[in-house]
């Protein structure tokens, strides 16, 4: 089916191509954004996954998992052989001003430890936000 944007689309993706590659990234956060705000499904917060650079991510201080080396060598695999298959899921900390991880623990430290993989996502990672207090985050980490 032929929609009628199409026109638009190509002449956005050609505007988007000539953008060098951190505001080409913005740009796509953007408008994913601004999708995101029309869509039916605006209440999933999967339905808006951004790369947000690699330092603007923390780790919560209470995560209940711990995951043995040979189980991180397994999931660095995974991420190596089929990339992020799934955002790393955050909630926005005020006090810090950076998105803490609430699910996604183990693929944040993926993202950021192993250097094959933080060069190729060029220190980026993908979240998903979720608008929580720490505590509802807590309850929701476990």
């Amino acid at each position: 089916m032929v929609y009628e944007f199409d026109g638009l689309l190509e002449m956005l993706k050609l505007q988007l191509t000539q953008l060098d590659e951190p505001d080409l990234i913005e740009a796509l956060n953007h408008i994913k954004k601004s999708l995101h705000e029309i869509s039916p499904f605006k209440e999933e917060p999967v339905d808006c996954v951004l790369w947000v650079k690699a330092d603007n991510v923390i780790a919560n201080d209470y995560n209940p998992n711990t995951v043995a080396p040979p189980e991180m060598r397994l999931l660095h695999t995974s991420i190596k052989e089929d990339g992020f298959t799934q955002p790393i899921v955050t909630g926005w900390d005020t006090e810090t001003g950076k998105n803490v991880v609430v699910d996604g623990f183990h693929r944040n430290r993926v993202g950021k430890e192993f250097k094959d993989i933080r060069d190729r996502v060029k220190n980026y990672l993908p979240i998903t936000t979720i608008e929580k207090s720490k505590p509802q985050r807590m309850a929701s980490t476990i």
